[in-house]
């Protein structure tokens, strides 16, 4: 695995640890975010739990050969981020956000995909 993609997996994961950990605790922001979107406070949490589940699953993969189960793992919750942040750029949308709302959720979306890219060029 490459350095870039060691950095970027212990970097997301401790930004989807912790902004999984915000939607499982419902804060009163994680409240008004899940109003806003339309997602009850279950389901608001469950994408938390799968926030923190991707992250983890990055950071166990981190040293991981390509072909073994934690490689995999590693490349299927990069995957899975990459799908979460863009369903998550999608509500936004559908709500009439603008770039600044979204924009994170973007952001996050492109360093998952390039942790997969550069773990799968290593």
């Amino acid at each position: 695995m490459s350095a870039v993609a060691s950095i970027l997996s212990i970097l997301l994961f401790l930004v989807f640890a912790s902004s999984g950990l915000q939607k499982v605790r419902f804060n009163p922001m994680a409240s008004q975010s899940a109003g806003h979107l339309g997602f009850s406070k279950t389901a608001y949490q469950r994408i938390g739990v799968l926030e923190i589940a991707g992250g983890i699953g990055l950071l166990v993969g981190l040293s991981a050969k390509a072909s073994s189960f934690w490689g995999v793992l590693n490349e299927v919750a990069a995957l899975g981020l990459v799908v979460t942040m863009l369903l998550a750029v999608y509500f936004h949308l559908r709500k009439g956000d603008n770039a600044k709302i979204f924009t994170p959720a973007l952001v996050l979306g492109l360093l998952a995909l390039l942790e997969l890219v550069f773990r799968l060029a290593a």
